[in-house]
């Protein structure tokens, strides 16, 4: 029989850089302090464009292990789950549309290489960031308490106490209770053990703290555009006073 525990996991490191020979094909700065600040400003860029389309990923998991359990706990048609679920699928597309958009508005830098479009990978990242929580949350509120309760796998495959959980922790007649409970365990993985931990603190830091990416959005967003517009609404300007309005 296959194992219940679901396997896998994340490690990280600290690097310690010390006398160490870097060829000089590899240097890209050598003193150009200048450029420093441009540099680590490109790396979050394409940092941000990414968790635009590897949180969507993740997001589909913790949606699918809530959907399926919905499934597994008989009320997948109940109002309230479907629209939880919802949410769910919102929060999956908006950052993919982010991540697809940023890569259609991208412009190409002078050795040809593009760089996406620096406000929508930013929103993607932050909607990342900060939405990690609440997906977590429903995953919780649609599974219920066996995320954390249910057995062991050396629980599960005793044969004095097998029984009475194959009894007791039965669901809907055509799914098994070790499918179930392989749900559970899957679940409990991803969002109550200490996987779970990692994955919110690098949603929500990883390539920036979400006040590093409203800083940017504000930074790069075109706020006197919309104010052109609502005095041109407003009667106070024309709209002939401003030829990006044209058309």
């Amino acid at each position: 029989m296959h194992h219940l525990e679901v396997g896998g996991g994340v490690t990280e490191t600290v690097t310690i850089f010390d006398d160490v020979f870097v060829p000089w094909d590899n240097v890209f700065m050598c003193g150009e302090w200048e450029f420093a600040g441009t540099a680590a400003e490109l790396f979050a860029i394409y940092h941000r464009h990414s968790y635009c389309g590897c949180k969507p990923g993740v997001s589909d998991v913790l949606m699918g292990v809530a959907a399926l359990l919905a499934e597994y706990n008989n009320v997948e048609e109940t109002s309230h789950i479907q629209s939880k679920l919802t949410d769910m699928a919102c929060t999956a597309e908006e950052m993919y549309a982010c991540g697809i958009a940023g890569s259609v508005r991208g412009k190409p830098t002078g050795s040809g290489t593009y760089v996406p479009d620096i406000t929508l990978v930013n929103i993607g990242k932050y909607i990342a960031g900060t939405h990690i929580y609440e997906e977590i949350y429903r995953v919780h509120d649609i599974a219920g308490g066996l995320a954390v309760t249910c057995p062991s796998e050396k629980d599960y495959l005793h044969p004095e106490v097998k029984p009475y959980l194959e009894k007791y922790l039965k669901g809907k007649a055509d799914v098994s209770t070790e499918d179930r409970v392989r749900a559970f365990k899957l679940c409990e993985d991803l969002t109550a053990y200490g996987f779970a931990g990692w994955l919110m603190v690098a949603s929500c830091h990883g390539g920036g703290s979400p006040e590093a990416q409203r800083i940017t959005i504000y930074r790069g967003y075109d706020f006197e555009k919309r104010k052109n517009i609502a005095k041109c609404l407003a009667g106070i300007k024309r709209f002939e006073e401003f030829p990006e309005f044209e058309g």
